[in-house]
Parts: structure tokens; sequence; C-alpha cells
């Protein structure tokens, strides 16, 4: 069986990165179309990074894939070898937003055939659309890690809504597990410092984007639920202020009639949730939530398996799989990667975080 050779750029620490989840689930098989032959990473690979978290443990990891499973590890993506005759390379990019664009070049000048990039994809409109553009002109199809778009909440939730008679509310709810504290806030406010619309809310605008026709030439409204939402600014470890969101909440209405809510809230579980509401009366209809209930039985089982692991790696562990071999197998037999935002959708949906940030900055700020 042919396989594509995964390059994975960005790695990050064991247990809290999603590299790392990404390269575990090469490791064990669970995307049969793929195999994980090199890792890139930027930060642990260099001596300035000896005294920083992880540290240790990325390296202990590094050691043992390197003698247990000969994976070659690279602290830039140029050291990469060029691939042999007939290697399918595919990129898989999951590093800090702002060194995406140099990441995904790299991959394409190493010879990657299609590349996967996690979320948002970069930090500006601009930057993604040079990379758009650069991966177009080497006929490179860049595929995008919005997993929501492959869940069963989603299908489920939509089905219900347009089934069901006289008119009614849905709204995507997104929720971390953060602590409610300023400093465990302002850690994470530092670390995702391109902002919540950016980062953790960037699933639900992919949705709206792929699914209800959400632009920022098709916005008519935005209205926030300033009972829900709250923006702070909060210091982090290195003593930088950052302002954003640790909750939101609002309403988009299209030009074209199509009314959607988004909700995210750092400190509000490990779940996501489609929820429709009769529009009328605010009786809620129905309740989706990833994970479902076969997702949630089998979570104790990599709790034991990865103790200690980021919780939501767990609750969207079957989507990521799911994602990473859809694009695989397109690669290597051609076979339509069903439900996978490329890099147009990203685009467009990184347009409307960008024209939304400060609308709702404005209005819940003051």
């Amino acid at each position: 069986m042919t396989k594509a050779s995964v390059v994975l750029a960005g790695c990050g620490s064991p247990l809290r990165s999603m590299g790392w989840y990404h390269a575990t689930q090469l490791l064990e098989g669970r995307c049969p179309s793929a195999e994980l032959k090199y890792v890139v990473e930027p930060w642990y690979m260099q001596k300035a990074a000896e005294n920083s978290p992880g540290y240790k443990e990325f390296h202990d990891w590094k050691n043992k894939l390197e003698t247990e499973q000969k994976i070659s590890f690279y602290q830039t993506v140029e050291e990469v070898p060029f691939p042999s005759d007939g290697e399918l390379r595919l990129g898989i990019i999951s590093a800090r937003t702002a060194d995406n664009p140099k990441l995904l070049n790299g991959c394409l000048d190493i010879g990657c055939k299609a590349i996967f990039l996690e979320k948002p994809g970069a930090p500006s409109v601009a930057e993604l659309e040079q990379m758009r553009d650069k991966a177009k002109d080497a006929n490179v199809t860049v595929f995008m890690g919005f997993n929501k778009n492959v869940s069963s909440y989603l299908g489920r939730t939509r089905d219900f809504a347009a089934k069901t008679e006289g008119k009614v509310d849905v709204t995507f709810l997104h929720n971390n597990a953060y602590q409610d504290n300023e400093a465990e806030l302002g850690e994470c406010f530092e670390r995702n410092s391109e902002g919540m619309l950016k980062n953790m809310a960037i699933h639900e605008l992919a949705i709206l984007t792929t699914f209800y026709d959400v632009s920022v030439d098709n916005i008519a409204s935005v209205e926030p639920d300033k009972s829900f939402s709250s923006c702070k600014t909060l210091k982090g470890p290195s003593g930088t202020s950052f302002t954003d969101f640790d909750k939101v909440k609002f309403k988009i209405t299209t030009k074209d009639g199509h009314e959607v809510s988004v909700a995210a809230d750092r400190c509000g579980g490990d779940d996501s949730v489609g929820i429709v509401t009769d529009a009328a009366t605010g009786e809620e209809l129905a309740r989706y939530t990833m994970p479902d209930e076969e997702v949630v039985a089998n979570i104790p089982n990599l709790e034991k398996k990865f103790p200690g692991v980021m919780p939501y790696f767990l609750t969207q562990d079957p989507d990521y799989a799911t994602l990473k071999q859809r694009v695989a197998k397109n690669l290597v037999d051609g076979t339509p990667a069903e439900g996978v935002a490329t890099i147009d959708v990203a685009c467009e949906t990184l347009k409307v975080a960008e024209y939304l940030t400060p609308i709702l900055q404005k209005e819940l700020l003051q």
C-alpha cells in the first residue's frame, strides 16, 4: 500500500502541543495512508531552549523515536533531505502561527505535494493569501486543520435545524478548560497572542464560512451578547499585557438572511456544542455535543495511555485522525477529502475574524 511520507513541521512539547499529538496518531497507525518520516522542531532543537519547560520531555521522546523507529529530527525544514523517486511527501504544519508562513515556504521547497496546515494558518490575511498563492504556483493543495468541519455534532445540528418547522436559532459553542484566574488566562493570552477569534473560535468561524455563507462582504449585522461576553487585558508570563476575550458570544446575520451565533468560553469545560433553540420562545430544542457518547467512553482509555495530556486532544481525537487520513488519502490516490477546508476557506475565515475582533472589542470594552 502506497503511503504519504510525512514531514511534521512544529512538534512542540509532549502532552502539551498539537504537533506532538499529530505525530502520536501517525505513529500509532491511526492514519493508514500516512507514515511519519521527519520531524522539524524549531524551538526545542536549539540550545537556547535548554532551560525551557518541555525541553527534557521533548528530547527524551526524540531519542526514543530516533532509536526505535528511525524518525529523523531537524531544527529547520531546509535541513530535511529531498524526496526520493516515487515518494509522495505530505507536510503537516502545526507550529506557532507566526512561524507558519516560513514553514510552508520551506515545505514547498523540499518537495511536499500536499500540506495540512493548522488553523488559523497565518497571523494576517495578507500573509495567508501569499501562502495560498505560492502553493497554487507550485500546484500544491493546502488543507486546513478545521477538524469540526468533519465532526458528527455539526452534521446533526444542521440536520435538526433544517428539519424543524418554524424559525430556529443555531449556536455553536466552543469551551476550553483553562482555570479562571489571571495567571492562567494571561499565559493563554500570550501563547495565543493572535487572539481568541483567530485561534480558539476560528473553528466556529470556519463552520460559518463553509456552511452559512458568512463572509465579510455578506455580513449585514453583528450582535454581541454582553451578558455572556468578557474582554480583559492581562499580563502574560513575559510581563507584556494582552487584550483578548476570555469568553464571547455574538450573532451574525448575513445579507441573504442566514442567522447563526457563535459562543466561546476559555474556562467553560472540554466540549463543543451545537444548540438549536426556538427563535420565538428561546426554548432549547436540541443539543449535540463534541465529543459524542462514543468518544467520551474512550477518553478514560486515552487518559491512561497519555496521563497529563491536554484534555481537548482527547475530546477531538477521532476528528484529528479523520482529517489527516482524508488529506493523506487524497494525496495518495486522489480520493476527495470530503468536508476538509482548504486554504481558500481559511483566507475568508481569517478575514471574518479580523473584521469581527475590533467590532466586538469596542462593544465589550465600553
